[in-house]
């Protein structure tokens, strides 16, 4: 054995093991015929290194990969590859031949792209241009999200590498992990980002969450999210909200609680609206823990008394909802609405009726199709869109400020002469 590594060197095996440990990765052994790969991560992205073999079992070729998914809302696409190779490929992806203003690298390289702007901004960066010169061959593509292995969720794309063989030079294949971290940096947020810039952690936030999984895991999207979420509390910057409670709703219920957490530390009016409806949040997935969170948020915003009338609501008294002035009346009936599914959904439905709710009506009618009138909440579902249609039935009352003043007829002046021609009294002296 070691007569065979004197003469044709290390084997692949050990190369790819000694790369794992300087990417501080992870080396896998799995499969006959594609035993070893390499993973590792950077920043939120995951670099996957392994082989392939493509043919018709008589006459096959191998491939070296690496890939890497990543956050494309933008759709940004590129192809680069050494000039004289590859010629035309391009052309079918609807992408146009561009220069990037360095002369000797628009020399050797093909680059193709649908944004000229965004890829002279990628090869501004010097280390990215002098990583792929150091590549004797070298083809690097965006490739769709109807990849290789099946379709990516909405917005991830692939940074992908290939090249002929199987590549054991350690130089170079570190020299590719270096390349796909320097150019999933600039693609995603223009370069290395500080941590106290909120569109970078807004941008992680809007990123997909679960896995995308080949063999193994190539992307892990909940912690980039939960990370970034906490982050844009901790700046406390109101440009943060939109993006926060857009993910007030997600699967992911770490995610979710990240969120409030964060709107509460904002300390922002704009946060209060979001997350009023979540106080009636009745999903599975919500949990007790996550509406004492919402409800502590709340508290530390300022409304405590909503908090409490919504609460006292959920559990059959409606004295406080009735007389309650305190605004975010579309908020309270859109939780109210949300806990008509759960433990407490007769008493919202009963609610909703003493507020004349009819703005409800949708969301009762549809709560009443899927659980009919087999139990309480239902009976309370259907008496309350009694209630509620009776009242929508009603002629309004015009209000006085329906009717312009300039169309009432005016009572007609008493005939005689202008007062102003009549002649005047003495005065006493």
């Amino acid at each position: 054995m070691n007569f065979l590594k004197a003469l044709f060197g290390p084997s692949r095996k050990d190369v790819w093991r000694q790369l794992a440990d300087e990417v501080d990765g992870q080396f896998h052994e799995v499969g006959l015929f594609n035993p070893f790969a390499v993973q590792a991560r950077t920043g939120d992205w995951t670099v996957t290194l392994d082989t392939y073999t493509s043919g018709d079992g008589k006459t096959n070729q191998t491939f070296t990969r690496l890939r890497a998914p990543y956050f494309n809302p933008e759709g940004f696409r590129f192809d680069i590859y050494r000039a004289g190779v590859f010629s035309g490929f391009g052309k079918a992806l609807g992408l146009q031949d561009i220069e990037v203003g360095h002369p000797r690298f628009d020399r050797d390289f093909v680059i193709k792209g649908n944004a000229p702007r965004r890829l002279r901004r990628l090869f501004g960066n010097g280390r990215v241009r002098r990583l792929m010169q150091a590549q004797p061959k070298i083809q690097l593509t965006v490739k769709g999200r109807d990849g290789w292995f099946g379709r990516y969720p909405d917005g991830m794309d692939e940074l992908h590498f290939q090249a002929h063989g199987a590549i054991k030079d350690l130089a170079r294949l570190r020299n590719l992990f270096d390349l796909f971290t320097e150019v999933l940096w600039e693609v995603c947020h223009g370069g290395r980002a500080h941590e106290d810039d909120v569109p970078f952690h807004v941008r992680r936030l809007g990123a997909p969450g679960g896995r995308i999984t080949n063999k193994y895991v190539l992307w892990e999207g909940d912690r980039p999210r939960r990370d970034a979420a906490a982050a844009l509390g901790r700046l406390e910057d109101p440009a943060a909200i939109p993006a926060l409670a857009d993910v007030l709703w997600d699967e992911d219920a770490v995610l979710r609680l990240r969120a409030v957490e964060a709107l509460a530390e904002i300390r922002h009016p704009g946060a209060i609206g979001p997350l009023v409806p979540l106080l009636g949040d009745a999903r599975k997935g919500a949990g007790l823990q996550f509406r004492d969170g919402v409800a502590e948020a709340l508290r530390q915003l300022g409304e405590g008394e909503l908090v409490v009338t919504v609460g006292a609501a959920l559990g059959g008294d409606f004295g406080r909802l009735k007389t309650y002035d305190g605004g975010y009346r579309a908020e309270i009936i859109a939780a109210l609405g949300h806990a008509l599914e759960g433990s407490s959904g007769a008493h919202a439905a009963n609610a909703l009726a003493e507020i004349h709710a009819v703005e409800a009506l949708p969301r009762l009618r549809a709560v009443q199709r899927s659980l009919g009138t087999r139990d309480a909440t239902g009976q309370a579902v259907a008496a309350a869109i009694g209630k509620l249609e009776a009242r929508a039935s009603l002629p309004r009352a015009a209000a006085a400020a329906d009717v312009e003043v300039d169309t009432l007829p005016r009572s007609a002046q008493a005939p005689g002469p202008d007062p102003g021609t009549l002649p005047r009294g003495s005065q006493a002296p």
